[in-house]
Formats: structure tokens, C-alpha cells, sequence
């Protein structure tokens, strides 16, 4: 394996010392730099290209204002003070960098702020004494606040960036919004709430193996209780002979509380109601899983003279036939009709029958715009060719699954305007062309760009 030193020679790595390694990182570090500012400064020509009028529309984050709307700067992919761009042009920014939609448009809206609300740290960047990523942090911190609060951070970072830690940007921040919005520290105290949520998370698919996450924000005395319940629990478990660690025991404490929850009597709350209705009974939790297993799988399952059987779950991954198994035995259980994905039936109208939908959705499993993941079920389906009613001489049988496909509302509403044209190929794959005529196929395994003749 070669490197480059600095004077531009083939350099045999194995034959580098530390002093050697440590003079090539160098190189590396500040030609990182190049490359990230190169992409800032292209993502801000992008936009000085593609400015927002009442022709093109604006681009926003939730997708694009109406042709003709109000142009105002909160419609901005950059905050208070930064050009509007027109409605549709990161994503053929976003597809030639191989990357989602909204990373494309992140890129874009740090460049409009680093250029536009922080010049003093944009011309850190510029002259390479700054790590654009860190840069980019304090674009995206000072995102949402207004431009003389981003010009007070600028400010107070630009003679120490380089050197700054997350920590002191995040207090720089926070300084900004209590001397140019108090607003906000009040609306935080009164409105606190609305940040309260209770979150599972999964792993990505190939990370996944069977372990998820809870978050939780809420109020504090309540949480507080909620710990130290917890941590009873997990007490409990090693009384028992729970030899596992106390954060393992935490964790299936929550199995245990739950459990015990599910199978609360409440008849001894309701004794004081004249016409008390019946006590409730402990109900199993809902789970849906899409599960793909051969036939032999199916009838053999999980035996010691077999392999480990596994399943595809839906927006997980692979677990064991034994934990869906578990999962199952304590769960409500309902069984879906299997689908034929080799179906082809068609119908006239417009809106697909709820076997359609659910054919397309197993079938591609996410919007099938380049590089985009939005799950199947949270999408819209496209009609490749457009839908034509019969009234207006449209043909019968428009409404199939070879004509559908999941497009996330943004990419629907780009497909829609003219700027990009797909179809569906027998394979199954989807060739997409953009507005700049760049191509690019979309399969089972993701996005690849076909090269231009």
C-alpha cells in the first residue's frame, strides 16, 4: 500500500515510521478540509443558481410553498437572512453526491448560513484553520435563531473555533438566545411539556438483534419515582438470583413492570362507583410482523439438529425464529392472509384496494427515489404513468401494481412537477432521470448512478 508524502513521492506505508505517519496524517487532515470546503462553496454556488421566484416556487423542509407564494424568509433553506432557493433543486444536488434528499439540503442550508450569518467563521473555513464539520455545528445551532443572534455567536467563536469544544459552542449558543431571545427561554419554561415524549427506537436492520431503545423526557419528580421503581425491581431480581449486571437488571425490570401493569385488578378503585363498569382484563400487547420463512422453516422451526431459523421483520431486520417465537407467546397475535407478490389484477379507479397497497409496500419496502429510505407505510403510491380518468379517455386497468410505486410526499410532489421521470423495469428495479440528465437506478439493495455515454 502507497501514500503520498509532502513532496508529492510514492511513499511504501510499511516502511513509515511514526514521525512518518504522523507527517502524512497532517497532509490528510488539511486535504479533508479541501474537500469539505470545496463542497460548502458548491453547495452555495447550487443555490446562488437556483434562486426562489414566483415561477419556480421555494424550497422548504417539508417539501415546496406553492408556485406564486409568499417568498418570505422564513421559507428559506438557510435561516433569517439567507437567499431562497428554488422549489426541487437539492435533490439533483442531493442525487450526484450519492446522499438522502435532506442531507443534500443540510449541506445547502449550512453553506447559506456559513455565508450569509457567519462570516467570520465562514472565513475560518476558507483559509482552512477550522474543521468544516465543527463549523457546520454552529450553523446548525444557531439555525432557528435570528440573524444578529447568529452574527453575536460568530462573534464570540470566530478567535477560538479551532480550538473550541462542542461544549463551549453549545454555551455560546445559549448565550445568544438569553441576550437575543428571552422569548424563548420563557416559552421553554411555560411550554416544557411539549418536549415530553416516550420513544422506542430500533437499530438499523443490520444492526439489529433483537435489543431496541426507550427514551423518555418528561418531568423530573415523575421520572425520579418511575427510577427508583425501577431500581427496586432490578433489586428484586437479583434477590431472586438475577446474576446478571445491575443495567441489564434495570433494563428487564421495564419487562417486569409492565407485565405486572397489564395484570393490575383496578376493581378496588372503581368500589366507590354506584354503576361501576367491569374491571378491565390484562390485555396482551399489539404486535405486526411481516415474517419470511421457507416452507421447510415453517414446518421444521428451530431444532437442535437444525441451523438457527431466521425471519425478516419488518423496518427491523432478521431475528430468530426462537424470538419471534418468545415475542409471539406474549403478544396478540393476529394472522394476515400471505399475499401473492406476483400478483397482477388491476382496477380502474384511481385509489388502489388495500391488498394493492399492502403488495406495493412488501414488495419495494421504501420510497424508491434515489437514495431515499422513507419507510413504505409512511409513503404515497405514484402512478408511474399518470393516472388518466376514464371520463377524460383514459384507459381500464391504470390502477395496477406494476404501475405503482412508494414515493415519500416530497419526492411524489417532485415527480409531479415534470423535473424527474422514472419507470419501472422488469426486473423490478427503478431507473430514474433527472433534470440535469443524470441517471440513476434505484434497486432492492440501494441507489447506483449510471454512468452518462
Amino acid at each position: 500500500m502507497f501514500e503520498t508524502d509532502a513532496a508529492g513521492e510514492p511513499v511504501e506505508v510499511a516502511d513509515l515510521d511514526a514521525a512518518g505517519v504522523l507527517a502524512i496524517l497532517e497532509q490528510r487532515k488539511i486535504g479533508a478540509r479541501v474537500e469539505e470546503r470545496g463542497k460548502l462553496r458548491l453547495a452555495g454556488q447550487w443555490a446562488v443558481v437556483h434562486p426562489a421566484t414566483a415561477e419556480t416556487g421555494t424550497a422548504t423542509w417539508a417539501g415546496a410553498s406553492l408556485l406564486g407564494g409568499d417568498l418570505n424568509k422564513d421559507e428559506s433553506l438557510g435561516g433569517e437572512g439567507t437567499p431562497a432557493v428554488s422549489a426541487f433543486a437539492p435533490e439533483p444536488f442531493a442525487a450526484t453526491l450519492g446522499v438522502a434528499t435532506t442531507t443534500g439540503m443540510t449541506l445547502i442550508a449550512d453553506a447559506l448560513d456559513l455565508q450569509h450569518r457567519l462570516p467570520r467563521i465562514w472565513g475560518l473555513v476558507e483559509a482552512l484553520e477550522v474543521e468544516p464539520y465543527k463549523a457546520r455545528h454552529v450553523a446548525q445551532a444557531t439555525h432557528r435563531l435570528s440573524k444578529a443572534a447568529a452574527a453575536y455567536v460568530d462573534d464570540r467563536l470566530a478567535d477560538r473555533l479551532p480550538s473550541c469544544s462542542w461544549r463551549a459552542i453549545e454555551t455560546a449558543v445559549a448565550h445568544a438566545i438569553a441576550k437575543h431571545h428571552p422569548e424563548l427561554l420563557d416559552q421553554r419554561e411555560k411550554h416544557g411539556k411539549q418536549s415530553w415524549h416516550v420513544t422506542l427506537r430500533h437499530p438499523s436492520p443490520s444492526d439489529y438483534a433483537g435489543t431496541s431503545w426507550l427514551d423518555i423526557t418528561g418531568d423530573t419528580l415523575d421520572l425520579t419515582a418511575f427510577h427508583d421503581l425501577v431500581l427496586d425491581q432490578a433489586a428484586a431480581l437479583k434477590a431472586l438470583g438475577d446474576t446478571d449486571d445491575l443495567e441489564v437488571r434495570k433494563a428487564k425490570a421495564l419487562g417486569v413492570i409492565a407485565s405486572q401493569q397489564a395484570q393490575l385488578d383496578l376493581t378496588s378503585l372503581l368500589d366507590s362507583q354506584d354503576d361501576k363498569p367491569p374491571a378491565p382484563r390484562p390485555r396482551k400487547p399489539k404486535v405486526r410482523l411481516y415474517l419470511h420463512l421457507t416452507l421447510a422453516d415453517l414446518a421444521t422451526g428451530c431444532t437442535d439438529s437444525r441451523p438457527v431459523t431466521v425471519g425478516t421483520v419488518e423496518r427491523l431486520g432478521t431475528a430468530t425464529l426462537a424470538r419471534i417465537k418468545e415475542w409471539v407467546d406474549h403478544a396478540q397475535v393476529t394472522i394476515q392472509p400471505v399475499l401473492d407478490l406476483g400478483r397482477r389484477d388491476a382496477v380502474d379507479g384511481h385509489e388502489p384496494p388495500a391488498w394493492m397497497r399492502e403488495l406495493v409496500i412488501l414488495r419495494d419496502g421504501h420510497c424508491v427515489f434515489p437514495w431515499c429510505n422513507t419507510g413504505a407505510r409512511s409513503t404515497d403510491l405514484d402512478h408511474i404513468d399518470p393516472y388518466v380518468p376514464l371520463d377524460d379517455g383514459g384507459p381500464p386497468g391504470q390502477t395496477n401494481p406494476a404501475n405503482l410505486a412508494p414515493l415519500c410526499r416530497r419526492h411524489h410532489r417532485c415527480k409531479t412537477s415534470g423535473r424527474w421521470r422514472y419507470r419501472r423495469q422488469p426486473d423490478g428495479t427503478y431507473e430514474w432521470r433527472g433534470p440535469h440528465g443524470r441517471t440513476y437506478l434505484v434497486t432492492p439493495h440501494g441507489t447506483i448512478q449510471i454512468p452518462s455515454n
